[in-house]
């Protein structure tokens, strides 16, 4: 029997557990559908933060299952119109303009305008998206650069446009995207080191050095070699215990989670590895060390989502037994106990903080997909 201690339980490891993925998949789909819908009142309550939470973050689950699954529907609508009924929610949605220190993936407007472009096709939202590069890339306005609110955050938004505009050949739109894409990691890789969030250096894939790497990476291969240093020194960061340290200077090793330590390095590495060959044998061996604290210590007692809990940190497992043996700690008799009191709560039904984010690993054991972190590095 395992055992609860502050943060997490004892992983018992004998037998490995499983579950059937498409089933919970479905499973997920029908409890966010059914506590909290395509609708704005009293009782459901929804709140507004982008690709984070809220139902613009929903909205954007749906369309890339609709790319995972095409012939799928659910409750006899297809799931490229369930993104469309979530994505709605937003167009009657208060938004303040981003700024740079408000640009990354959980700013309402920025997400709104690239889920727009990308689920109706049209390119006026991208023009949109690419406007407020001036602002968010003002030499005036130091701004912020992590993933969360942050530049980093709008390079993921720019980089989705860019794929699926890509792929349908919209040349004058990607050539838009292209120029906001480098002026962004032009302005992010002219700003002072170590980069800063509310004073401090932070390290994590949320508010820190490796997210912001890896999204400007992705971004813009090319960069690989001005980060080679950077990214060295980063996993120097490492306790003993394989875990990574979440900021600077270090403190107490507890936090094993996407946001903040091994989950989301490892996540970030391994996008990122291909980009430093000389680099190589050090990456394998962080992620090696990384991956054997998150299978000790990454059944998280918090509710069982992407951005802190274990939906999030199977993702970090490279082993397909221990993705599944994780997941089946978050599976449906397991949230019935655990989630009655918070269901009715936007953050329950959202990419980052709830349902959406763990269907989104479900559909990702389902189809044996690259375990990556949507709105992260799933492009």
């Amino acid at each position: 029997m395992a055992t609860t201690t502050s943060r997490y339980i004892d992983n018992p490891t004998e037998p490995l557990r499983s579950v059937d993925a498409h089933r919970e998949l479905l499973a997920s789909l029908d409890r966010i559908n059914t506590h909290n819908p395509p609708v704005q009142t009293c009782s459901t309550g929804w709140s507004f933060g982008g690709l984070y939470t809220g139902p613009t973050s929903v909205a954007y689950l749906f369309f890339q299952l609709s790319r995972i699954y095409p012939d799928l529907e659910f409750k006899q609508q297809s799931l490229l119109e369930w993104a469309k009924a979530y994505l709605n929610l937003g167009t009657r949605a208060k938004k303040r303009p981003p700024s740079a220190n408000h640009c990354g993936i959980s700013d309402e407007t920025l997400a709104h305008l690239a889920v727009s472009a990308v689920v109706l096709g049209d390119s006026s939202f991208v023009k949109k998206l690419c406007s407020y590069s001036s602002i968010i890339n003002s030499p005036s306005d130091a701004g912020s650069n992590e993933w969360l609110y942050g530049r980093a955050g709008y390079l993921y938004f720019l980089r989705l446009c860019r794929k699926v505009y890509d792929e349908g050949g919209h040349t004058a739109s990607v050539a838009l995207l292209d120029k906001a894409i480098k002026t962004t990691v032009d302005r992010i890789m002219s700003m002072p080191q170590p980069w800063l969030w509310h004073g401090t250096q932070y390290l994590g894939a949320a508010h820190g050095t490796i997210g912001i790497i890896c999204q400007v990476i992705l971004s813009d291969p090319s960069t690989a070699p001005n980060l080679e240093n950077l990214l060295s020194s980063v996993m120097e960061q490492q306790f003993e215990s394989g875990n990574f340290v979440s900021s600077y200077p270090p403190r107490s090793d507890r936090l094993v989670q996407f946001c903040h330590g091994g989950p989301g390095f490892v996540v970030s590495l391994r996008s990122i590895m291909p980009y430093f060959p000389s680099l190589k044998d050090k990456i394998q061996k962080a992620v090696l060390d990384a991956q054997s604290d998150i299978w000790n210590r990454g059944l998280l007692t918090k509710e069982p989502c992407l951005c802190h809990g274990i939906a999030g940190n199977a993702l970090a497992l490279e082993d397909d037994q221990h993705f599944a043996h994780f997941l089946s700690f978050m599976d449906s008799e397991t949230l019935e106990k655990v989630l009655e009191s918070t269901r009715r709560n936007a953050d329950a039904a959202s990419l980052y903080t709830g349902e959406a984010g763990r269907a989104w690993a479900w559909a990702v054991a389902d189809r044996r997909l690259p375990k990556a972190g949507i709105a992260f590095n799933d492009l």
